[in-house]
């Protein structure tokens, strides 16, 4: 049989064999590895080509042809036009197995860990109990009508939506009424304390209040803060959120006894230096965005916590300068991963534990890969943050080894 073309705009037939980091299945036609949007490993599809390298190509899914025992059908309208979530076609649990795996699969190849040292050190996931209306925040663009509008799948394009059955329901709510009365900017959506939604301009930034283990929390504007806050009841536990489960794993891993220095860089509003301080010595906090670092002393304030200092800095300044004695470092990088300042600045203050908070899989192990000659790996632990999509959040416990 003479084989399909793998150009733009053909459409193949293949079996997905596994899923890749970003959400794509991976199958292969050919000398060419397609990454399939919208298939699940196991399934045979027919997918049309999107894009074309020299040894991979890019496809999505136009027909399930062997469909998997874990696809079910998505439940939100927008799904499969709308950029937001990717695995909505995929029960819950496989959902949480497939970032385990792909954790894993990073892991090996990244860092060259066999099955023996991997399963040594990857802990058990996290997941939601009922993985729907968890988000505090979203951005919305207008369309040429006036409706809010989230991106399109791989595209620029707008697609126009009145609910997101992941956001909380005070910002479908919110979103209903901008659907209704039409609106003219970009607009965030948050929610705060009170479940109730606040949605502003960039230009008009307004402050919410998040609660994490306690501590409640003054976001302002742009400022990040972890997105998935709704908390669950489970059993023999209080009610916590993903994020509140977060914060917890990253207190554990420092293991402060009071009498520690941490630093926590990528620090934003606070949270991980202001959850540390009543257990440490000193805390130091480095956030290089200034609104987000008002908020970080206000919130040290407002906790009558004297032992917390921030400072307005990228943190790759911040560190090549930095000289005292550190016990613990907290790392919350964005999705790029840590400048190579940040990574220099620990193999030369080495501090005995790291704590590494991870939204990015493939930067993390990048990361990992410079510290692992002075580090030992002690855990992984995979919190779903993102139930629907295929991002995946993960807390590093880091050890420094003894210098020969």
């Amino acid at each position: 049989m003479m084989q399909e073309t793998v150009a733009v705009g053909a459409t193949i037939t293949l079996r997905a064999d596994s899923m890749a980091n970003g959400g794509a299945a991976v199958g292969r036609h050919g000398s060419f590895v397609v990454f399939i949007q919208g298939a699940a490993p196991g399934e045979m599809v027919a997918a049309r080509i999107v894009e074309v390298r020299k040894r991979f190509a890019r496809a999505i899914v136009v027909d399930i042809l062997e469909s998997s025992p874990n696809r079910v059908s998505p439940p939100c309208p927008y799904f499969g036009a709308c950029g937001g979530c990717q695995w909505q076609f995929l029960e819950y649990a496989a959902q949480v197995t497939l970032k385990v795996e792909i954790v894993r699969e990073q892991f090996r190849r990244g860092l060259r860990l066999d099955d023996e040292e991997i399963g040594a050190i990857i802990r058990p996931p996290v997941g939601m109990l009922d993985p729907w209306r968890y988000r505090n925040v979203v951005t919305v663009e207008p369309t040429a009508d006036h409706k809010p509008a989230f991106h399109r799948l791989h595209s620029a394009a707008l697609i126009a939506i009145d609910h997101c059955p992941i956001s909380q329901p005070a910002i479908s709510s919110e979103l209903a009424r901008l659907s209704a009365d039409g609106m003219t900017d970009e607009t965030t959506i948050r929610t705060n304390d009170a479940e109730s939604a606040v949605a502003f301009k960039a230009q008009e930034p307004r402050t919410v209040y998040q609660t994490l283990l306690g501590r409640r929390f003054r976001v302002s504007g742009g400022a990040f803060f972890q997105v998935n806050t709704r908390r669950e009841a489970r059993s023999g536990q209080p009610d916590l959120s993903m994020a509140d489960v977060l914060a917890q794993y990253v207190l554990d891993g420092l293991a402060l006894t009071g009498n520690e220095t941490v630093l926590d860089l990528y620090a934003g509003v606070g949270v991980f230096a202001i959850l540390a301080a009543p257990h440490a010595r000193r805390v130091i906090a480095v956030e290089e965005i200034a609104a987000a670092g008002t908020d970080a002393r206000f919130n040290a304030s407002a906790a009558d916590l004297e032992n917390v200092s921030v400072h307005v800095h990228k943190a790759e300044r911040f560190m090549a300068t930095f000289a005292e004695r550190l016990d613990a470092v907290v790392l919350d990088p964005p999705r790029s991963g840590c400048e190579q300042g940040v990574l220099d600045g620990l193999l030369r203050l080495r501090p005995a534990r790291v704590v590494y908070v991870s939204c990015d899989i493939a930067t993390l192990v990048r990361d990992l890969r410079v510290l692992h000659g002075a580090y030992r790996i002690e855990s992984v632990r995979m919190v779903d943050m993102f139930p629907q999509t295929s991002h995946i959040e993960a807390v590093t416990l880091l050890t420094r080894r003894e210098a020969n």
